[in-house]
């Protein structure tokens, strides 16, 4: 299998478990491993990789991990109380925010309540190695996390200092063992971020490049997953779009619908990736991005080919998405609209000073049509 370095900050590479320990063991010998119970084996796996290199851990793994308040501060107590000199993460979105947070404050003494509440560690991090199970990480070239108070599921997005080390291992061999589905659903979600990137007012030529690249890609991958998924080959070029679509967004910064999907999925405790597969479309049909003139030119991206495409992308999504059987309306996934439409003010409270021209009302239609 081949392998794939970019040098740039974080430190990313496409390539096999073997090679974690390369340039980590000179961050200190004592590692606090976050992963999800069902990735036991891996994690296993990586705490022996980082063994050889003279690295001691603790494995920090509860099923369903998120990052929640209540987490975080059981995490936080661990890391504190082991004098870990890293953290270790392995896990999907949520899974890898916790870890980010953890790193970020364990060596403060602050609480999840004070990151809620928009207090910032007053104290350097500590270096950080990020392995995601899905191969596919939005905040990849940010410096935020994602976390939700445990009791009211509240949504925000944490802002972070420059950790003082951190490398990204993304290994296909772990994407690999994914079921078709849960492949298609994290490269719907990949995709999403990569269009709003693309639709971004921030966007310019260069992110604009990164951005139809992985559109195009995206899209295609989409297209293959049913017989494609199980191919190596099929999986690296996964996860070298999922890299390039994570540039895109760290150039442009997160779109609102990204965000509010966000919302959802912490008001909801249900899957990130679902629910961006649902909102996608409906995103495309709101007023978030109503006039904007890249729109033709999104439909050609997703679509077969740019001369067979309509004016319309989210019908291309929803031809694309109806293929593989993806959810089209939140219903699908189990999620009660009552339940949810507190993410509106969520993502609204995200967003900031960002889209003063958005306002709760655009989230809660798009919320109530795609119910």
């Amino acid at each position: 299998m081949s392998e794939i370095d970019l040098k740039c900050t974080p430190k990313v590479s496409i390539g096999p478990l073997a090679r974690l320990g390369t340039g980590v063991s000179e961050w200190g010998s004592r590692a606090l491993l976050i992963a999800d119970k069902s990735l036991e084996v891996r994690a296993a796996d990586i705490q022996d990789q980082l063994d050889s290199e003279g690295i001691s851990t603790i494995l920090f793994a509860r099923e369903g991990i998120s990052s929640d308040t209540e987490t975080l501060d059981e995490a936080l107590s661990l890391a504190r109380g082991s004098h870990a000199d890293m953290i270790g993460v392995l896990g999907g979105e949520k899974v890898l925010s916790l870890g980010r947070l953890v790193a970020s404050t364990s060596r403060s003494i602050l609480s999840a309540a004070d990151l809620m509440s928009g207090r910032t560690p007053d104290k350097p991090g500590l270096p950080i190695l990020e392995i995601p199970s899905s191969g596919r990480f939005t905040l990849l070239f940010r410096n935020e996390a994602l976390l939700n108070d445990s009791q009211s599921q509240r949504a925000v997005l944490v802002p972070l200092e420059v950790p003082p080390a951190e490398t990204v291992l993304i290994d296909t061999s772990i994407t690999g063992k994914l079921p078709v589905r849960a492949s298609a659903l994290s490269m719907a979600s990949l995709l999403f971020s990569a269009v709003e990137a693309f639709l971004s007012p921030r966007s310019d030529f260069f992110s604009d490049i990164q951005a139809r690249s992985a559109i195009r890609t995206a899209a295609g991958l989409l297209r293959e997953v049913k017989e494609q998924a199980v191919d190596p080959d099929y999986r690296i070029r996964e996860a070298e779009t999922a890299v390039l679509a994570a540039f895109s967004t760290g150039l442009t910064g997160l779109g609102p619908g990204m965000i509010l999907s966000w919302a959802v999925s912490a008001a909801s405790e249900t899957s990130k990736a679902g629910v961006a597969a649902v909102l996608l479309a409906w995103v495309l049909e709101s007023p978030l991005y109503a006039g904007s003139p890249k729109l033709k030119e999104l439909a050609g991206l997703i679509a077969d080919s740019a001369e067979d495409a309509s004016d319309s992308p989210a019908g291309e999504v929803r031809s694309l998405f109806g293929r593989l059987d993806l959810p089209g309306r939140l219903r699908e996934l189990g999620v009660e609209l009552s339940n949810v439409l507190q993410a509106s003010a969520w993502a609204v409270d995200i967003l900031g000073a960002e889209r003063p021209d958005l306002n709760e009302g655009v989230f809660r239609e798009i919320l109530d049509l795609s119910s």
